[in-house]
């Protein structure tokens, strides 16, 4: 876990992030769980974002095994542990999974932004899109919380293709 605490320069809003890596045992996460509260109880009311590669669901759909064996004991911890400290957990846009394994038998939505309320009273625009995955086995998030954000910019082309025969 690592914190950063800042103040974004154009409106000097103080913020804090927390970037996790959560570890893969259950009894590891429970203390990183028990730490990370400690941290977010000293920071009520105030804006913070939680983010990164949680190694947990909230729920059986977030999770997706093609030999059906979809085997999920800890999702209601990770779920407790959002709803207990306030957090926010804003749907997925762009992709349902953000974690594939290698051969792509197994899938999952391990990473994501968690938000305080404070931060979205602040900042009610916010959504969180899966981008297209590299190399890595994760796919990169992005947050957004520019309101001027119109998403990608539309195709273009040169007025000159339009004198080509056949073109239409």
């Amino acid at each position: 876990m690592l914190q950063i605490h800042g103040h974004f320069i154009r409106t000097n809003e103080e913020f804090y992030l927390f970037i996790i890596y959560a570890p893969c045992d259950p009894r590891e996460k429970q203390v990183l769980w028990a730490s990370l509260l400690l941290h977010l109880q000293a920071l009520r009311g105030a804006k913070v974002c939680v983010c990164g590669d949680f190694n947990a669901v909230r729920c059986v759909e977030e999770c997706r095994s093609v030999r059906g064996d979809d085997v999920v004991t800890d999702f209601h911890h990770f779920s407790e542990f959002i709803d207990n400290n306030g957090l926010i957990d804003f749907p997925l846009c762009g992709r349902r999974f953000t974690w594939f394994k290698g051969d792509g038998t197994d899938m999952s939505r391990i990473d994501r932004f968690l938000l305080s309320e404070e931060w979205c009273l602040q900042w009610p625009n916010c959504f969180q899109v899966a981008l297209l995955r590299g190399l890595s086995d994760h796919c990169s998030l992005q947050l957004s919380v520019d309101e001027e954000n119109w998403g990608p910019r539309p195709s273009r082309m040169l007025k000159c293709w339009q004198d080509m025969p056949r073109y239409k």
